[in-house]
C-alpha cells in the first residue's frame, strides 16, 4: 500500500513537471514569434504626386535576428481610428474610403520573400496614379506579415491562416496635387471656470475637416489680470487626419495663484498658414486659506476686543474704587475737623 502510493506521488509529480516545461516553451516560442526583430526603413514617407503620374517607390526591412523569416507583402489603406493618432490596417478593400483609399494604385515588384539572418530586403513598389484622381490626401501601408505555417499556395489577396503572426508597416501619405480644401477647427478648448489652486489643466480639440491631414503650429499662453504672461505651452506638431480630432492637454502656471487668468491658443495650418483661435478665463481662488485666515482674523479680532473692553471695564473700576476712597478721606478729614472746634 506505501509503495503503491509513493508511485502514485512520483508519476503525478513528474507529469506536473512535463506540463510545466511544455508551457513554458510553448510560451517561449509565442513570445518569440510575436515579438519579431524586425525593423523598416522609412517607417514613414509623404510623396506628392500628379494625376497619371508613374512612381516607384522603396521600402527596407530588416531581419535583426539570427535566423531567415519568411513571410508576404501587402499593400491596405489605412485609417486613424482614434484622437491620439492610432493607425488600423485595413485589410479589405470595401471597407476603406474611397476618398482617401490609394490601395489598388499600387503593384509589388514581388509578394513573399524570406528576409536573411541580419540582414534586409528591399521591397520595390510601382504607384500609378489615375488621370481621375482627386486632389487631396490618400493613406497606405505596406507591411510584411510572418506566418510560421506559411502555405505554398496561398496568393497575396488570400486570407491569413490560422497560426501566430507578426507585421511591421511602412505608412505612405499620398498628396495628389491640384486644390487642396482646407478646414480646420477648434471644437474644443477648456479649462475649469474656478479652481482653487493652480497649475490650470487645458484641454484642446483640434478638427480636420479637410482632404489632406494637416500638422497645426502654435502656442497656448496664459496671462494675469494685468495681461502679464506667466505660462506658455507649443503644440506638438503632430498630424491630424481628414474627418479626425486630435487631443492636446497641457498644464500652466504654479500651484499659487489668485485672480482671473485668460489662456489664449493661436496656431496656424496648412499651405496657406490658415490661423485658429481660441480662448477662455479662469478664476483662481484659494478659498480654504482664505476661509481658514478670515476665522483667525475674526477669532484675534474678537480676542483683542474682549481683552481691550475688560482692560478699560478693569480701569473704569479701579478709577471708581480710587474715587470712592478719596471721598472717603475727605469725608473723614471734615469729621477730623469738627472734633478738634
Amino acid at each position: 500500500m506505501i509503495e503503491n502510493q509513493t508511485r502514485t506521488k512520483l508519476v503525478l509529480s513528474s507529469t506536473i513537471f512535463i506540463f510545466i516545461l511544455i508551457l513554458f516553451i510553448f510560451v517561449k516560442e509565442i513570445k518569440g514569434q510575436s515579438e519579431l526583430p524586425l525593423v523598416v526603413i522609412p517607417s514613414r514617407q509623404e510623396i506628392e504626386v500628379s494625376p497619371g503620374e508613374k512612381k516607384y517607390l522603396n521600402v527596407n526591412f530588416f531581419n535583426q535576428s539570427n535566423e531567415p523569416i519568411s513571410g508576404f507583402f501587402r499593400v491596405v489603406d489605412f485609417v486613424i481610428e482614434d484622437s491620439q493618432g492610432t493607425p488600423r490596417l485595413i485589410e479589405r478593400t470595401e471597407e476603406a474610403n474611397p476618398r482617401f483609399a490609394a490601395a489598388s494604385w499600387f503593384k509589388l515588384m514581388y509578394d513573399r520573400a524570406t528576409l536573411p539572418k541580419n540582414n534586409k530586403v528591399s521591397l520595390q513598389a510601382e504607384l500609378n496614379v489615375p488621370l481621375s484622381a482627386r486632389p487631396g490626401g490618400r493613406y497606405v501601408a505596406i507591411f510584411f506579415e510572418y506566418q510560421p505555417r506559411f502555405q505554398p499556395n496561398q496568393t497575396q489577396n488570400s486570407e491569413v491562416g490560422s497560426g501566430t503572426s507578426s507585421r511591421i508597416a511602412s505608412l505612405i501619405y499620398i498628396k495628389v496635387k491640384g486644390p487642396i480644401f482646407e478646414q480646420a477647427m477648434v471644437s474644443r478648448f477648456f479649462a475649469p471656470r474656478f479652481q482653487e489652486y493652480g497649475p490650470i489643466k487645458v484641454e484642446t480639440q483640434i478638427l480636420n475637416r479637410s482632404n489632406y491631414h494637416v500638422a497645426p503650429k502654435g502656442i497656448i499662453t496664459l496671462k494675469d489680470l494685468f495681461n502679464r504672461e506667466i505660462g506658455s505651452a507649443r503644440l506638438k506638431e503632430e498630424n491630424i487626419f481628414p474627418d479626425m480630432i486630435r487631443n492636446y492637454e497641457y498644464e500652466l502656471g504654479q500651484k499659487w495663484m489668485i485672480g482671473k487668468y485668460r489662456l489664449n491658443l493661436v496656431a496656424s495650418y496648412g499651405t496657406g498658414g490658415k490661423t485658429l483661435e481660441s480662448s477662455t478665463e479662469v478664476w483662481i481662488f484659494p478659498w480654504r486659506i482664505a476661509l481658514l485666515i478670515l476665522l483667525t482674523l475674526t477669532i484675534i479680532t474678537i480676542f483683542v476686543h474682549n481683552f481691550y473692553k475688560n482692560l478699560i471695564r478693569k480701569n473704569l473700576t479701579l478709577e471708581e474704587e480710587l474715587r470712592k476712597e478719596k471721598e472717603e478721606i475727605e469725608r473723614l478729614k471734615r469729621e477730623l475737623r469738627k472734633r478738634n472746634e
